[in-house]
Order: structure tokens, then C-alpha cells, then sequence
């Protein structure tokens, strides 16, 4: 096994997580809050170094700033899976 193998494994199990983290983070959000549950504040602690760059972005941008739900985390959880798909093929 090379360096770049290893290094491809790790980033793409880091990405896997995020990815599954969110989606649970998501689905949990429709029935309680950070504040009502350790769990989605835990998720909500482990996710958000992933969302905030985008939500940056986007803000720079003006890109969902009159919406109901957050745009930033819906293009973070796209970016991580369309990049989880691909890095398996370098």
C-alpha cells in the first residue's frame, strides 16, 4: 500500500462521517433542538467546521439569505457526498 492509498482511505472515511453525521443531524432537527438534546448538539459540534466555510461563501455571494432553511449546509452535505463519490477513483 502507498502513502497516497492510505491518505485517500482516511479522507474518505472522514468524508463518510461528516456525510452521515449531517444527514442524521438533518433528519434530527425536524423533531428537537441543540438545546434539547446532548446528541444533536454533539452532531451539531462535529459538523459545523464543515458548513461554515460555505456558509461564508455563500453570504459573499448573497446566496440564501432569504430562505426558510440553510442553503450552506445543504451545499456542504452535496460537496461531501459528489466528493466521497469521486475520490475513490484517484
Amino acid at each position: 500500500m502507498t502513502l497516497l492509498y492510505v491518505f485517500c482511505k482516511a479522507i474518505s472515511l472522514v468524508i463518510f462521517a461528516a456525510t452521515e453525521m449531517m444527514f442524521l443531524r438533518a433528519i434530527l432537527s425536524f423533531f428537537m433542538t441543540p438545546e434539547d438534546s446532548r446528541f444533536l448538539y454533539l452532531l451539531a459540534v462535529l459538523t459545523e467546521p464543515f458548513v461554515v466555510p460555505t456558509r461564508a461563501v455563500l453570504a459573499a455571494f448573497g446566496v440564501g439569505e432569504d430562505t426558510p432553511f440553510d442553503i450552506g449546509f445543504f451545499v456542504t452535505y452535496l460537496i461531501l457526498v459528489i466528493s466521497g463519490y469521486l475520490l475513490p477513483s484517484i
